[in-house]
């Protein structure tokens, strides 16, 4: 189970520069900034950022102007929440704590070494001090997200039996869900229009970057990206991931408009900036039979059940609880 929750908190847990939402979209500019309050214990905008930054820059993919402000702010409540129930569990395991193997939290910290550090102990500490912590600091959230997820994984995580008729069910219900629409894997080089590594002219740099990528494969924009953009997810080449074609920001679909898997387009001017963007590949839509679809039904039923009960658990907790949001 203690490999199955280290790769959950992998997942959840990559840490990242200041993004694009602190420097252009979010008020709030001071990292120390309190947010939110539990029984006392303040939650920073850095406590947020740790975790929503590759998210951010997912967003950024997607949507824009207001669009993209309101749905940042929506991504950075949520994280809030999630920050509050996780400090309130971990209270409950300071109660009644038990051992958490060294071994686990070393393997996280290397994780983490290799995300974003660089792949060593020595670029974590160098990223750790960036953000305005500590490697002791890390290495204590990690131990309390592990013992957060064991003690969760047994309040809540029972064993739940969905029925083939419930799985058929849902399938039939929701035929549109099952037809894929193509996803793109993208690549982002962000440039911000004030106050990034460009200063006072982006349009100068993105002259410059626009000679050094072209024909740049996925190692060399990777190197770009880390040496230049202004983005979360600069240390770890600038990857969103994959976003479905039909949910691709504007300004993004018509650049990406008959390019193929390779190519980097840009910059393309928004609000926020300039994007330069590399096409990594492409998935093609396609309408998944039941016979596909039953397993990952199954699953998606299981943790929906799951994730109800550990909202109950969450609200009996907050119900229990200080908690003060200051934005």
């Amino acid at each position: 189970m203690m490999k199955k929750l280290s790769a959950l908190w992998i997942f959840a847990f990559l840490l990242h520069t200041l993004p694009l939402a602190a420097q252009d979209i979010g008020r709030e500019t001071r990292v120390d900034s309190v947010l939110a309050s539990v029984n006392g214990d303040p939650i920073t905008l850095l406590d947020v950022l740790i975790e929503s930054g590759r998210e951010e820059m997912r967003l950024a993919s997607m949507f824009t102007g207001a669009r993209l402000y309101s749905e940042i702010a929506k991504l950075r409540k949520e994280v809030i929440d999630e920050i509050i129930v996780r400090k309130l569990v971990y209270d409950s395991y300071k109660e009644k704590p038990f051992p958490i193997d060294e071994q686990y939290i070393e393997n996280l910290m290397d994780s983490l070494a290799v995300s974003m550090g660089g792949g060593s102990r020595g670029g974590l500490l160098k990223k750790a001090k960036e953000l305005g912590t500590t490697m002791a600091e890390l290495r204590e959230k990690v131990k309390e997200k592990l013992a957060v997820d064991i003690l969760l994984s047994e309040y809540c995580d029972r064993p739940i039996y969905i029925t083939p008729k419930e799985v058929y069910e849902y399938y039939t219900a929701h035929q549109k869900q099952w037809t894929k629409p193509a996803r793109y894997e993208l690549q982002l080089l962000h440039i911000a229009n004030t106050g990034g590594r460009s200063g006072l002219d982006p349009e100068t740099t993105c002259r410059k970057l626009s000679e050094q990528l072209a024909g740049a494969d996925a190692a060399h924009f990777a190197r770009i990206v880390r040496d230049n953009s202004d983005a979360a997810n600069s240390e770890s080449g600038g990857s969103v991931g994959f976003v479905d074609q039909d949910k691709l920001r504007p300004e993004f679909a018509a650049a990406l408009r008959n390019i193929e898997p390779g190519r980097i387009v840009g910059p393309v001017k928004t609000p926020e900036g300039y994007y330069f963007i590399r096409l990594a590949s492409i998935v093609p839509g396609e309408h998944i039979p039941f016979e596909k679809a039953s397993e990952d039904i199954r699953q998606q039923l299981d943790r929906k059940a799951k994730n109800e009960m550990r909202a109950k658990y969450a609200d009996n907790l907050k119900s229990r609880a200080l908690i003060r949001y200051y934005f």
